[in-house]
């Protein structure tokens, strides 16, 4: 038996002192435990290569406090940063080295304070020691000997370890006996990996049985890398929340059908989508001011721009989640309807009230008209006052869309028909107005003031209203934000950023409003909204999106899901597997949150040929694999396999040597470092299936 595990030991603990004051760079010492050790431990029989990943670390540019060597489950993660692992980490002062079961802590510090990380570490590690057996290995804290902010990584290791066992220099076991550790730690490992599994299924299990999609939270964001079906699921995803489904049983069926009906709710409004973009604003999003233009006839073109204030597209979207059905079998409200104030003439009052008509001292061709005129529509409501801007002298209907000259008066001519609610009162109504005084102007729209309350009020006031019913819109709303971090999240949320919690939507126990800007009315986001947002990992990962946002939201992955792909082959060739094996090389090289999508293959499903398949190559992973890697080709060569492909024409990138004197005079390496290859991307490679066949 090799003395690998032994040797590694011993010459972690008794030559990391002496070497780590030598320079790192060229190092033999530091080669010894970034690529001997990780490669003897993989060849031994304890692990398999395909289910673990050994890595080894010195340091980065300058010796670490805490060298150390991991063993990451593939399935867990492939990173000290984050999830669980094994790892031996050598004391600061270099006496003793520790096997321990481990946690990362490099994501929860983007979220959490210190304290909060080291808590929740703690109470991680507590769970596990709970739940797993520790074959005798200690569950006290190690002692890493950290003492200052040179070695505040350490402190993180000595919060994160679960299960542990010292070694030192007197007392080293033999190499039979740090096999035996090393093989009941990946037996901890493993049961760890089981339990979180079961765990995990668990969760799944509840979620599906007896939960539909609106037993969830109001805000969801759909997260992976790039072709995992995100923008496409939240068609599923948005009709489930809709039709109060579970999730799952949307999925089962057939998508034409799942789309149509999600088109048709698109069209009653119950549905809307939007992407964000680095342009995209508040203004654009919840209101601001917009400017109008008029044709005019006129020779003057002043005049014919007017500035107003515009609901946004969420805004627009919340208002209509929130509209009543008023019944009644003497009149109807128009679902759409506008509340105005229209100021009529105290002379005036009583005929109008007699006669079911409102009457206004503008011409019907004035510029005071003209929203009386041209704006106000069947169905709206319209309160009356005196020119008092507290009070009011009654509440209608229009009851047609036309305005008409009254014949046989000398003022107030400009009419439009109405039927009376409430008339000959005067009362205040500053409260439903969002605590505003009336406008001044003649005619105004009441952008404060909503129907249910003002409907409300005229019941109390007319005890003929009483067969009126009120109903509330409880159908769910879904809106749908395509690239949600592309967007400047602060800029266009603003205030909202609070109002879209689950707790602050209107009704709920927690409820808040604020003032907007512009139109200075009282906003709160309906609780039957709900937001499903998508977001590209390869773009921004979760831990650099706005915190504020990623605190309101809960996320769904979505990674590459090559079931999908398993009975396509193309000349013999499954691509299942070749996708497998792409994203296992990225993970590797890279991250899985880089990792390619099974989207870019569906063409395959209809077109399973090479020129299909060398087409998706071509023009779609070979870009992305460039994107990702900065144009590091010997990195795209270990990914697509060519760096053992002894056949040229089969890569699909080529690699040639340079003869730097064939190019420059003199020896120019002794000026600037220079490329030792050159590559170019074969497209013969695309039509050849042998190209593929060997990726594996």
């Amino acid at each position: 038996m090799e003395n690998i595990l032994r040797e590694f030991v011993e010459r972690f603990i008794n030559e990391y002192p002496n070497e780590k004051k030598k320079s790192l760079a060229n190092n033999t010492f530091a080669n010894f435990i970034r690529n001997e050790v990780p490669k003897n431990i993989s060849e031994t029989d304890i692990i398999k290569k395909e289910e673990y990943i050994v890595k080894g670390s010195v340091g980065q540019g300058e010796w670490a406090a805490v060298p150390w060597v991991a063993i990451y489950d593939k399935n867990i993660t492939n990173s000290a940063q984050k999830g669980e692992y094994i790892v031996y980490l050598l004391s600061v002062d270099d006496k003793i080295l520790y096997l321990t079961f481990n946690q990362g802590c490099t994501e929860l510090r983007k979220e959490y304070s210190k304290i909060e990380t080291i808590k929740k570490l703690k109470e991680n590690s507590n769970f596990i020691q709970e739940k797993i057996e520790s074959r005798r290995f200690s569950k006290e804290n190690i002692n890493l000997s950290c003492d200052g902010e040179k070695n505040k990584n350490a402190e993180m290791y000595e919060a994160g370890c679960i299960f542990s066992k010292a070694y030192n220099i007197e007392n080293l076991p033999e190499e039979y006996e740090l096999r035996e550790d090393l093989k009941n730690m990946i037996a901890i490992y493993k049961e760890f990996v089981s339990l979180k599994n079961s765990i995990q299924k668990n969760k799944q299990d509840k979620e599906r049985n007896g939960k539909n999609m609106n037993n969830n939270g109001l805000n969801t964001i759909l997260y992976g890398p790039p072709g995992t079906g995100k923008t496409y699921n939240t068609v599923n995803y948005a009709v489930a929340i809709c039709e109060n489904k579970n999730i799952e049983d949307v999925q089962s069926e057939e998508y034409e059908k799942v789309l149509h009906r999600y088109n048709e709710l698109k069209k009653e409004g119950r549905i809307a989508f939007t992407t964000f973009h680095q342009s995209f604003g508040y203004e654009e999003f919840i209101e601001g001011i917009s400017p109008i233009i008029f044709e005019d006839n006129s020779d003057d073109c002043s005049g014919n721009i007017e500035y107003k204030i515009k609901s946004g597209i969420f805004k627009s979207f919340c208002e209509e989640a929130e509209k009543i059905t008023i019944k009644n079998d003497k009149f109807s409200i128009n679902k759409d309807a506008t509340i105005w104030k229209v100021t009529v003439g105290s002379k005036v009052q009583n005929d109008c009230f007699v006669n079911n008509y409102i009457r206004i001292g503008f011409g019907i061709n004035d510029k005071g008209a003209k929203e009386f005129v041209n704006q106000i529509n069947e169905g709206d409501i319209i309160i009356t006052t005196d020119g008092n801007r507290k009070n009011i002298r009654g509440i209608a209907i229009a009851t047609s869309d036309e305005a008409y000259k009254l014949e046989n008066t000398e003022s107030d001519s400009t009419t439009r028909d109405v039927m009376w609610l409430v008339r000959d009162i005067n009362d205040d109504v500053t409260i439903l107005n969002g605590n505003k005084w009336l406008q001044r102007k003649t005619v105004s729209r009441l952008p404060n003031m909503n129907i249910k309350d003002l409907m409300e009020f005229a019941i109390k006031k007319n005890v003929e209203l009483k067969e009126t019913h009120i109903e509330k819109n409880n159908g769910s709303y879904v809106f749908i934000i395509d690239e949600i971090n592309r967007g400047n999240i602060s800029k266009i949320f603003g205030e909202l950023i609070t109002l879209i919690e689950d707790t602050k939507r209107k009704g709920m126990t927690e409820e808040m409003s604020t003032i907007l800007p512009y139109s200075g009315s009282l906003f709160s986001v309906p609780s039957n909204v709900y937001i499903l947002g998508t977001m590209n990992t390869a773009d921004r990962s979760i831990a650099l999106m706005d915190t504020a946002l990623r605190r309101r939201f809960q996320f769904v992955e979505m990674m590459p899901d090559t079931d999908i792909l398993k009975n396509i082959t193309v000349d013999g060739v499954e691509i299942a597997p070749i996708l497998e094996k792409i994203n296992e090389r990225i993970t590797f090289l890279y991250d899985r949150e880089h990792t390619i999508g099974h989207a870019f293959f569906i063409k395959l499903i209809d077109s399973p040929d090479i020129n299909t398949l060398g087409s998706i190559f071509e023009k779609s992973i070979i870009p992305l694999l460039q994107e990702y890697f900065y144009e590091d080709y010997q990195k795209i060569q270990l990914i697509l396999g060519d760096n053992e492909k002894s056949d040229p024409s089969i890569k699909f990138i080529l690699d040639e040597k340079i003869k730097v004197k064939s190019v420059f005079k003199g020896d120019a390496t002794d000026v600037i470092d220079l490329p030792e290859k050159k590559y170019t991307i074969n497209k013969e490679a695309f039509l050849n299936i042998e190209s593929y066949k060997q990726i594996l």
